[in-house]
């Protein structure tokens, strides 16, 4: 099937269905988000093209770097066998990246919410102007999400059985995304244990960024349900009537989208957890170093090791249920602080003897859950940039 060729409800079946691939061996990789910001005033925005001269060249662990269309810095790694080479990979190309922004007095800040500057777009990209000219017109919350907003998101591959690894992620995103928010204010005046970051996600375009659900079979529906972003000013939203339409109902009109059109729209899918061929879990606050050493040793063992997962597994929990709590009150909620708490006691008593530092950082991560106190000021924010 070519790229210009009419796509068809039986080709979105087929998207789908590849997006839940086995696998033979189970590899875990990462995209990082930083924000940037000014050393001697962290007030002035920083624009991407700034970001991205700033950040050029090779990086001796292989990650590779983008720019988000706020300025935020990413660097998406190689995928890694296990969790410790993750990490050294990570740290190895942060340090590298930190100094070079260090050079130009600018520091790379792992929080997941810039709560100084306003949401601005400084990355000329049709992608990205299509993107707010639809956040702009449906939910102004997508606006703070493409430009304010940082993230670690983890990749893993869904190994022998991708149904059962699915519902298991699905399952824990809510508590994961309590455990490790680190976005605890909008303005820096009022601070709170929660991730301001999840809410403002949440609150964007929620065909496109609630939860898929836990059955697999729900991301042909969820396809087919989001909205279609218009890929310019002059395109109708809709075919009959006022309002955004769904890709099944441009599917089904007069002038249908091509296969191309199908894979564009599926990449402006966010959901928590995402299949792409092997499983996104997008629902994670960009984290200082302890933070994220802690936040893949625990998603790669409760969703490897099985004895991790079936310590894990909350039965009859509902997931909505799970969502609307951990989004709105975080670790506030003792419900919600104790089950994020379990969930690293379990990771850090089912990690290898060999690697005692995932086990030290689960250890120390769990601890800060447990007190549920966030930063309370934004110099205490700022204080934790990336080491160079």
């Amino acid at each position: 099937m070519t790229d210009s060729a009419r796509a068809t409800h039986t080709d979105v079946a087929s998207r789908a269905s590849a997006a839940f691939r086995p696998s033979e061996v189970i590899r875990i990789g990462a995209e990082l988000e930083w924000l940037v910001y000014r050393a001697p005033d962290p007030t002035r925005a920083v624009p991407a093209s700034e970001t991205a001269a700033v950040a050029a060249g090779a990086l001796p662990a292989g990650g590779s770097i983008t720019v988000e269309p706020g300025g935020q810095l990413e660097l998406a790694t190689l995928p890694a066998p296990r969790p410790a080479e993750l990490i050294e990979a990570i740290d190895t190309d942060a340090g590298v990246l930190a100094k070079r922004f260090a050079a130009h007095d600018l520091t790379l800040v792992p929080i997941g919410l810039d709560p100084i500057r306003p949401a601005r777009r400084t990355l000329d990209v049709a992608r990205y102007e299509a993107m707010e000219r639809h956040f702009a017109a449906v939910s102004p919350a997508g606006l703070e999400m493409m430009n304010r907003t940082a993230s670690l998101q983890l990749n893993i591959d869904f190994g022998p059985d991708p149904d059962a690894m699915w519902r298991r992620a699905h399952a824990l995103a809510p508590l994961l995304s309590a455990a490790f928010a680190n976005s605890p204010t909008t303005d820096g005046v009022a601070f709170a244990p929660v991730s301001h970051r999840q809410q403002i996600w949440t609150a964007t375009d929620p065909s496109r960024t609630r939860p898929v659900g836990t059955a697999p079979d729900n991301w042909h529906r969820y396809i087919l349900d989001a909205h279609v972003i218009p890929r310019s000013d002059t395109e109708p939203a809709a075919d009959a009537s006022p309002g955004p339409r769904s890709f099944a109902a441009w599917l089904d009109s007069a002038a249908p989208p091509t296969a191309h059109d199908l894979d564009t729209h599926i990449t402006t899918l966010f959901p928590p957890v995402r299949p792409r061929g092997y499983l996104e879990l997008r629902m994670l606050d960009a984290l200082p170093r302890t933070g994220r050493a802690a936040a893949i040793a625990t998603v790669w063992t409760l969703l490897t090791d099985p004895d991790a997962g079936a310590a894990a597994d909350q039965p009859g929990t509902d997931p909505t249920d799970a969502w609307h709590v951990t989004t709105t009150l975080g670790l506030a909620d003792s419900t919600t602080r104790a089950a994020g708490a379990r969930l690293l006691r379990i990771a850090a008593a089912h990690l290898e003897p060999t690697q005692p530092q995932l086990t030290d950082a689960c250890d120390q991560w769990r601890e800060h859950v447990e007190a549920a106190t966030p930063a309370t000021s934004i110099a205490e924010l700022l204080s934790t940039a990336e080491p160079s």
